[in-house]
């Protein structure tokens, strides 16, 4: 069941300054919310729509996505490659007609599909490995989240990933969106460069396209980035490819200074500059 007032819930949260409201809807798709207020979404996949001939009960961990396309307001977007569940063109074409002020951001190969959902130019920017701009109230780096870029069953070129800084000024953020077999074999090709950055929160996916993404791989991430707080993502979304997250948090037991981080589904962790506090 959709809970109508989510975004309402959302817009009225009161955060303080040092504070930052991280929300959790399934999959690698987040809203943040600023202490001046800013929304800002990370890969929001809101569509329901199974292969064909398979129910919608049968294929989604809930068939109901948590907040309708048409009713998502945030001031921007920002997405990590053009897979369907991180560039998903339903949601993206909703949002920007029904939340006209919403800026897109993302890989090249994501732009091309805000322009191909309807999105003006002038709302839609494509990003630059390792590009830093200013935005609003914080800073955003895009970081190749994976070694090159990745190709199609042919060989031919599909798309580049992007991991995102987000950078407060009291907490810096880090949303790796995917991994790959290479970056799971050798880490630090990419992810030397996010640790140069020092974010005190790191996102990371513990299972997902291939069958060699796994928890223990998220936790070797999570060892060479050396964020204060470590969340789990990229999971309860699609039945076939989920995981209890928890698994996750005991694998990082004992693991000092590096504290795991479990979001509830639909809920909004908050994390205080001095320390990480309510959820």
């Amino acid at each position: 069941m959709i809970i109508m007032g989510f975004m309402d819930d959302i817009k009225n949260l009161t955060v303080c300054g040092g504070e930052l409201a991280i929300s959790w809807l399934g999959q690698n798709s987040y809203i943040f919310k600023t202490p001046r207020g800013t929304l800002i979404a990370v890969d929001p996949y809101l569509s329901r729509i199974p292969p064909e001939g398979v129910e919608v009960e049968e294929y989604f961990v809930h068939p109901e996505p948590p907040v309708k396309p048409e009713d998502f307001r945030v001031d921007y977007v920002f997405c990590t490659h053009d897979h369907s569940d991180h560039t998903d063109p339903i949601t993206l074409s909703a949002i920007a007609k029904h939340s006209p002020r919403t800026i897109f951001f993302g890989t090249p190969e994501s732009y091309r599909h805000f322009l191909r959902a309807g999105i003006p130019k002038d709302r839609a920017r494509s990003l630059r490995d390792g590009e830093t701009i200013e935005v609003g109230d914080f800073k955003v780096s895009a970081l190749s989240s994976i070694i090159g870029c990745e190709r199609d069953g042919r060989g031919r070129k599909w798309t580049t990933h992007y991991g995102y800084i987000f950078d407060f000024g009291f907490v810096k953020v880090y949303n790796m969106g995917d991994s790959s077999p290479e970056v799971v074999a050798d880490p630090t090709t990419v992810l030397g460069r996010v640790a140069n950055f020092s974010p005190e929160i790191a996102i990371l996916p513990i299972i997902g396209d291939f069958p060699g993404r796994r928890p223990e791989d998220a936790v070797k991430f999570a060892k060479i980035i050396k964020p204060k707080i470590v969340i789990p993502s990229h999971y309860g979304c699609f039945k076939r490819r989920t995981i209890d997250p928890k698994v996750f948090a005991e694998l990082l037991e004992g693991t000092p200074d590096i504290k795991p981080v479990i979001i509830d589904y639909m809920g909004v962790y908050i994390y205080r500059e001095t320390q990480p506090i309510r959820q």
